[in-house]
């Protein structure tokens, strides 16, 4: 967008003293601060003595059927204030089976260490969800889950 000629004609023309940057500048620039905020969202979950939750869903574009879930977790920090942020966005390879949902979800609780400390998981009334929570118990260890057994009481679904 950064580069086309009409985006940088009306950019010119609302101040033509602006220097616009390349794709290229604006790409680094926003994996730079998704790093640096990723660092201080770890930080923040590694320091958390309490539970989080987490909310998913899954959109799958209508024209080239990629598969993207995001992520938003939830949680009480350690002073009492209810916090949130979009954890990932992330693209899910077809076929969105439940095992390829399972396997994807997992994946990010592991690289989080959110496995340890996950309350409750929220996704929408997708049938294919079902299936993946019964994927994912099984990837999850039993003695950090608030359960006293895996019978599929972390799922909630939205209505």
């Amino acid at each position: 967008m950064v580069e086309h000629i009409g985006f940088r004609r009306f950019v010119a023309s609302l101040q033509p003293c602006f220097n616009m940057v390349s794709r290229n500048t604006v790409k680094s620039d926003i994996m730079r601060i998704y790093g640096d905020e990723k660092v201080k969202c770890f930080q923040l979950l590694d320091k958390l003595k309490g539970r989080v939750a987490i909310t998913t869903d899954m959109w799958t574009s209508s024209n080239n059927k990629k598969g993207f879930m995001t992520v938003t977790t939830y949680f009480v920090d350690n002073s009492w204030t209810l916090r949130s942020f979009i954890w990932r966005f992330v693209y899910v390879p077809a076929m969105h089976t439940a095992e390829v949902l399972a396997q994807t979800f997992s994946e990010m609780l592991m690289d989080w260490n959110i496995d340890r400390k996950l309350s409750i998981i929220t996704v929408d009334n997708c049938t294919t969800n079902d299936a993946m929570f019964h994927h994912l118990l099984d990837k999850l260890p039993s003695k950090d889950l608030s359960l006293d057994e895996k019978k599929g009481a972390l799922l909630s679904k939205k209505l």
